[in-house]
């Protein structure tokens, strides 16, 4: 297969514009630097800025900003939503994360997009099969062992969107065990909106989607165990079951190398499990102690130091005998 020649487009939604932001973009951009890249990231809070706000634009990348206001308009004015609809989307704002992919694919007639999480962490340069997915516009995951279901949350819901078992089809065949796959970075097949241009069936879209709030209104929780991951997991299994479903060529990076596991301080068994992965994302919003230190020891130009910390920690080769 030849390469294409255009852009891989990179869209998310992000939190801040600042010292995460930039070194996500300096990352990627260091790790695959014979790849061409053009972002497009929401920020969920456009008014923040801190030291490294400015030093983004010193990156001189292919990039766009968004903020949520305009794909609320977008919403508006291209499928009619009206406002109450549109302030139920704080109850779930992993959906910019769906509006965004179908606001490329509708306007831009974008056929690929990758989503990348400024907390996944590139430990490897070996990634080969990660620039192959890239270079050829390969649909790809990566698998959570430990939670075969993380990406199960709606499948019934999409089973009864389609009136079949979606799994029957594309999905036993590329991915017969059924893996979870992370949503924080896989490559996407953005022809599964396809289904989802027209008014009719974007309104069909919307009605597998839980948009009420977690917190009732008297504090308590609406939702606890199992549903309340189904709830949060939402765009996960979305994009996944989708991306799986459309994609013939879809690959599941090899689960020996590429898997992501919990980085939790609180679990350091599931830690230590995650730094022997090619590609480590440290999930969730209480990020683990080896998170933070790589992030700041590698805007310190440190990225050697800190991968011999995690390969002599797993019992690897130093970077010396790497080198």
């Amino acid at each position: 297969m030849t390469p294409s020649n255009t852009p891989i487009i990179v869209a998310r939604m992000w939190y801040q514009k600042g010292k995460e932001a930039f070194f996500g973009l300096k990352h990627i951009t260091e790790t695959f630097p014979d790849l061409k890249f053009q972002f497009h990231f929401i920020i969920n809070d456009f008014e923040y800025t801190d030291e490294y706000s400015s030093k983004i634009n010193d990156l001189n990348l292919d990039i766009k900003f968004y903020q949520k206001s305009f794909f609320q308009n977008y919403l508006k004015d291209s499928y009619g939503l009206e406002d109450n609809f549109l302030d139920k989307i704080i109850n779930f704002p992993h959906f910019y994360h769906i509006v965004i992919g179908h606001y490329l694919r509708r306007i831009h007639l974008v056929e690929y997009m990758l989503t990348y999480e400024y907390d996944v962490i590139f430990k490897n340069k070996n990634l080969d099969q990660v620039k192959e997915c890239l270079s050829n516009k390969i649909p790809f995951g990566i698998v959570e062992p430990h939670n075969l279901g993380c990406d199960k949350g709606l499948y019934q819901e999409i089973c009864k969107l389609y009136q079949t078992d979606i799994r029957q089809h594309n999905i036993n065949k590329i991915n017969p065990n059924f893996f979870g796959i992370n949503a924080g970075f896989q490559g996407i097949n953005l022809k599964l909106f396809d289904e989802f241009l027209s008014t009719s069936a974007f309104f069909n879209l919307l009605n597998i989607f839980d948009f009420k709030s977690l917190i009732n209104e008297d504090g308590s929780k609406r939702l606890e165990g199992w549903d309340q991951t189904v709830f949060e997991t939402q765009e996960q299994s979305f994009y996944s079951l989708l991306n799986q479903t459309y994609s013939e060529n879809y690959t599941i990076l090899d689960p020996q190398e590429y898997y992501f596991w919990p980085c939790w301080d609180e679990n350091p068994e599931f830690v230590e499990r995650s730094l022997k992965s090619k590609i480590v994302h440290f999930t969730g919003h209480k990020k683990s102690k080896e998170w933070h230190k790589f992030i700041n020891e590698y805007l310190k130009g440190f990225f050697w130091i800190i991968d011999y910390y995690f390969n002599k920690k797993i019992g690897r080769a130093s970077c010396r005998e790497r080198v």
